[in-house]
Parts: C-alpha cells; structure tokens; sequence
C-alpha cells in the first residue's frame, strides 16, 4: 500500500529514485506545475517519474501527485546547491555518472529491441502454443486432518464414520494451517502434493473420506474428497503480463548473444591469491590440492 503520510511517501519515493528507471513515454502535458529558482517542473516530468517506478505505476496520479512533485522540487534544490559546489567535477561523480548514463543507454537500446516485436498478436500466439502444448491436468479438492499419530488417525477416521463432520473434527483436532477452515486444501493437481497423499486422494471418488489414514513426512492424514474436475488453463487477460515478460527477457538474451557472436571478447583468468574463495565452478577437492 502506498504511504498515507507526507515523510513516509518522501522516503519511500527517495529509495525508489536510487534505481535506474526503464524508459517510459510520457502522455502528459508541458503544464508548468511549479517554479523552482526560475526552473520550472512540468506535468508532464511528474508523470515520467510515476511511470518510472513501478510500485506507483497502479496508483492514480492524483493520489500521489503531491508526493511525487515535493520530490521532485526537492531533487532540483539538491541538485543546484550540488553544481553550485562544482561537484559534477568530481572524478568520483563522474565515473558515477558514466556508470549510470552507460545503464540508461543498455536500457535504451534493449527497449527499442523489444519494442514494437512484442504485439498483442504474438502474445496471442505465444498463449495459444503454451495451451496446446500443456494438456490439461487433473484436479482435486480434498480436505484432510492431520495428526502425529497413526492411532490418533485411527480415532479421528472413527468419529467421522460415527456420524461427526469432517469439518468440525478437522478444526478441534487437525495441527495442519488449514484446521481452522475444516481442513480445506482447495484445488490441486497431483504433482502439487507429496506422492503418499496425491496417490491416495487422487485414488478416491467425490464423497470419499479414507478409512484408512494415510502417512506422510508431515504426520497421519485423514483425507476427505469433495470434487474432482479438469484444469481449465488460466484466461489470456490473466497471464498476459507474465508472457509479455518472458518474451521480452527471451528476446534480450537473443540479442545479447548476437552481440557476443560478433564481437572479439577476451577474458583475463588468474588464480585466486591464497586464503581466497576458489572460483565459481571449482570441484570441493581442488581447494585441497598440494595439502
């Protein structure tokens, strides 16, 4: 959630501002917005710097228009008592200022790689050969109590067979996280449970509580099943921004090792001094070679 108060969104919006933000196109209007010593702040700058950090990208702007403008005057304040002190003539500022200028022009270049390849169409498609190539899986939705006991188990399976609700047992007598909702685990596939319990509630028809308890490394379940159904793959709208991500990291890591096919890269290799961490991929033994 954004912070309510004017010190909690100054700070929150100073860390945000430490990172090198993507390259966003700005919809808004040159509207002077203030004048700082003669400078002016446009509209259209406090939009930029919205779009620009994606934890306030879904707030509305007006929610954060203060906020992010008191920043912004803020930063031109510090910045001019900065020059004033001639330190953008600082070696230290400016091999700083090379590293982030260097991380604006990658972002740049990666941006207009990506830009315009990835279409609502190749989403489409991207979609369509994920939904062909993944058949649908089946789901169950159980409940189960748990106890560390198997005569324990044994008791619980008695009581419901007695007439209690499996609903009612699972909440006064289950140690798992799900006893307060009577044991109720939802929807799930059998790859996403432990294989002694998605063999046995898979095993089962809707309607079924097992008679036998069913051990696993967390202890004794009793297992209850409600329903059983096919997966249907999630909507489009709903992993459109999940794709469009894998697309785009896809398509960067394409173009990167173009880049490295043409170019001549020469990497310098030295032995670690003694006392250093032997390098990355060194087998556990060729640190104690010689000894």
């Amino acid at each position: 959630m954004f912070p309510r108060t004017a010190r909690a969104a100054a700070v929150a919006l100073s860390v945000a501002f430490g990172a090198v933000p993507a390259i966003a196109a700005s919809p808004a209007t040159n509207d002077v917005v203030a004048t700082v010593n003669g400078k002016q702040i446009t509209r259209s700058e406090v939009v930029e710097f919205q779009q620009s950090m994606p934890q306030l990208r879904q707030v509305p702007l007006e929610m954060v228009f203060d906020q992010i403008l008191e920043h912004l005057i803020n930063s031109q304040l510090i910045v001019a008592e900065a020059r004033k002190q001639k330190l953008q003539d600082d070696a230290k500022v400016k091999e700083q200022l090379r590293q982030l200028e260097n991380q604006v022009l990658q972002q740049a270049y990666l941006n207009r790689k990506v830009e315009g390849q990835i279409t609502e169409e190749a989403l489409k498609k991207r979609y369509d050969e994920l939904v062909k190539n993944a058949p649908p899986k089946e789901e169950v939705h159980a409940r189960h109590i748990l106890v560390p006991t198997e005569d324990e188990a044994k008791k619980v399976v008695a009581e419901i067979q007695g007439g209690k609700s499996f609903e009612e047992v699972a909440k006064t007598r289950s140690s798992g996280p799900s006893a307060e909702n009577g044991g109720d685990l939802g929807y799930f596939t059998k790859d996403e449970m432990v294989p002694e319990f998605a063999a046995a509630a898979f095993a089962m028809k809707p309607g079924d509580v097992s008679k036998e308890p069913v051990k696993t490394q967390f202890g004794w379940h009793v297992i209850k099943v409600e329903d059983k159904r096919t997966a249907q793959p999630p909507a489009f709208e709903e992993v459109k921004d999940e794709l469009k991500e894998q697309m785009s990291q896809e398509m960067i890591m394409k173009e990167v090792e173009d880049l490295r096919a043409k170019a001549n890269v020469d990497i310098k290799k030295s032995e670690a001094p003694a006392g250093e961490t032997p390098a990355a991929g060194a087998k556990p033994d060729d640190a104690g070679k010689g000894k």
